[in-house]
């Protein structure tokens, strides 16, 4: 239920481009500031680590495995809380992120020891910049197997340029994963009272509900960029047990899979 995109990606414009910036200052403060939290299996991002059990096997459920490893980018990785678990499921891993201290905690992460000695850290990287400057780089125009962004749109200031983005980083034919949260009463109360307020198991303040996008916002954002959705799916958390599960609700938090035409 937390929203960090991760995280990520979470923004202030970082270098002099031609490009508009999805980056927005605030979140990028809001974020630094929880950087040394990432790896905190129980801390703030708690309910993003419970997250992976089910947004990892369904992320590699619809990657097509013909290519060894899949590229994969995933945009607002933060400090690399679903990049690294989807490293060590085979894919090959470049996080993105606007945080530089989130990048900083990502990339020391890299230098322990199982991650070093399972081969792991040798395809997975992490970069300090924004996907709008990511883009403008030649190789990674539709260089993607799988492009991911989970918990990140509702952290971004201009949310047509960022699809725009996610869209042309990935190849013909590759699926794109969007996690995020709906904007209705039900999210009002259970993403920020609840969670933030009376729960506390995000920060008070990570959400901003007017930021929030529904399915058919979204949807029609990916369709401008070129991409066509097969999936919504909703999403659950389950404080007591720290679990999530697929629901078909998506008056809260779900999830988007689109494949780029």
């Amino acid at each position: 239920m937390l929203s960090s995109r991760s995280v990520l990606g979470k923004f202030c414009r970082l270098h002099s481009t031609a490009s508009v910036s999805s980056i927005d200052a605030k979140e990028v403060e809001k974020f630094g500031d929880l950087s040394a939290e990432w790896s905190d299996e129980l801390g703030s991002f708690h309910a993003l680590h419970s997250l992976n059990r089910i947004r990892v096997p369904w992320i590699k459920d619809n990657v097509s495995q013909k290519i060894s490893p899949p590229r994969l980018v995933d945009v607002g990785s933060g400090g690399g809380l679903l990049s690294i678990p989807l490293a060590r499921s085979g894919f090959d891993v470049t996080g993105i992120d606007a945080t530089k201290q989130a990048v900083e905690a990502a990339r020391r992460s890299l230098q322990s020891k199982p991650l070093q000695i399972a081969g792991i850290s040798d395809r997975l990287r992490f970069e300090h910049t924004s996907v709008e400057d990511f883009c403008q780089k030649a190789h990674n125009k539709s260089a993607y197997d799988a492009v991911v962004a989970s918990e990140i749109v509702e952290h971004v200031a201009d949310l047509p340029g960022f699809i725009g983005s996610l869209a042309e980083l990935a190849r013909p034919g590759a699926p794109l994963f969007i996690t995020t949260i709906n904007r209705t009463w039900v999210s009002k109360l259970a993403a920020i009272w609840l969670a933030e307020n009376i729960l506390k198991i995000v920060p008070a303040g990570v959400h901003d509900w007017e930021k929030f996008i529904t399915p058919a916002e979204l949807t029609s954002h990916l369709e401008r960029a070129g991409c066509r959705v097969t999936a919504v799916h909703g999403l659950m958390f389950h404080p007591v047990g720290n679990h999530w599960t697929w629901i078909e609700s998506t008056q809260c938090n779900y999830a988007v899979l689109a494949v780029k035409e």
